[in-house]
């Protein structure tokens, strides 16, 4: 039986990430305004997480479909035994399970989402109405919003490419309205673009909230993916991590000009040479790297969790509330919480935990 290729780097590189994602938000809720992390992980480094997540994922949905354009080559390495019709039963497949996760979490989250209705100030009709318009054009709680717009993106970039799109074509096409995402998202840059992109976004953020969804953002990354997935050779190493830190200098540069917290337009080529670079390390199986596989998930999807359990015991919380106490009760039960669901979903008795990821 051949042995499962293993994508190690990618595995560590999602862990990563997810922690930043993680940071960010936990920054954003208890960190004070001034403080300098809120630049350096929650409008640098956190916005190369979601677009390496959807760069990942689509790397790894389009690989699992046969490439008919190049199914003669014997040595390209792809199965033939697909065909259109297998391409979108595989992506339908997928998509559908990306939605069941989202509903899943967002019934997950329900003791929160009444936990702040009862806190709040909105009637019951207002809480209601909010609620289920964040549940179709956003999300319901801050990190999932990234599932709709992973769904829709597979989606979008399947249909372009079986329509005959060519891959540069796809990169094209989504790359315009990734620029256009980010210019709308950023007043920084809407209020220098032409009146009618401003009035497009008067009219657009009160409808769909953000520009961070599968049309303007997830489509792009997955279309890269797509190319990662296609491609047969690989970038030299140098140059791989040469490319890393100069795309990651001038994302520092624009994020902190342009203070943009959400779209990041040299996040594209930071996100870029960092899965070209951690995916020259792939091997065999790995039961480590599958355990850092999922725990990179549970770690994206509960962490909003921990910041309402700190909350709700911080009057019992010996420790001085420093940035660095905050982050260790917050981060540490965390990545524990994460590593033993992880653990206790590979044996049978617990296997339904992994249907949650």
């Amino acid at each position: 039986m051949k042995e499962k290729k293993q994508y190690c780097g990618l595995d560590l590189l999602k862990f990563v990430m997810a922690l930043l994602v993680a940071a960010r938000h936990m920054i954003q809720v208890f960190y004070p305004a001034e403080s300098r992390w809120r630049l350096v992980i929650g409008s640098w480094l956190s916005n190369l997480a979601v677009p390496i997540f959807f760069i990942i994922a689509g790397f790894l949905l389009f690989r699992k479909i046969p490439d008919s354009r190049r199914c003669k080559d014997a040595d390209a390495g792809y199965s033939c035994s697909g065909n259109k019709a297998g391409g979108w039963s595989v992506v339908w497949r997928y998509a559908w399970r990306i939605v069941k996760l989202y509903l899943i979490w967002c019934v997950i989250y329900w003791p929160i989402d009444i936990y702040n209705w009862y806190h709040g100030t909105a009637t019951i009709a207002e809480t209601v109405k909010a609620y289920i318009h964040s549940f179709f054009v956003s999300s319901t709680i801050a990190q999932l919003w990234y599932l709709p717009a992973l769904a829709l993106a597979c989606l979008i970039v399947w249909t372009g490419y079986r329509v005959g799109l060519k891959i540069w074509m796809l990169l094209i096409l989504t790359g315009a309205l990734f620029v256009f995402g980010c210019i709308c998202d950023n007043w920084y840059f809407t209020q220098q673009a032409p009146m009618k992109i401003q009035e497009f976004v008067w009219w657009y953020a009160p409808k769909f909230v953000t520009m961070r969804n599968g049309l303007f953002y997830g489509s792009f990354y997955l279309a890269l993916g797509l190319w990662f997935s296609r491609k047969t050779w690989r970038m030299p190493l140098l140059l791989a991590l040469a490319g890393s830190l100069v795309s990651l200098a001038l994302m520092y540069k624009e994020v902190s000009t342009c203070f943009n917290t959400n779209m990041v337009f040299s996040a594209a080529p930071a996100a870029f040479f960092l899965t070209e670079l951690f995916m020259r390390a792939e091997g065999g199986y790995s039961r480590f790297f599958v355990t850092l596989r999922k725990m990179s998930e549970w770690v994206y999807f509960s962490h909003f969790y921990f910041f309402y359990f700190f909350s709700w015991t911080v009057k019992w919380n010996p420790l001085p509330l420093t940035e660095k106490n905050i982050a260790l009760c917050v981060l540490v039960p965390m990545i524990l919480f994460a590593w033993i669901v992880s653990v206790l979903s590979e044996r049978e008795r617990f296997s339904w935990l992994g249907k949650l990821i």
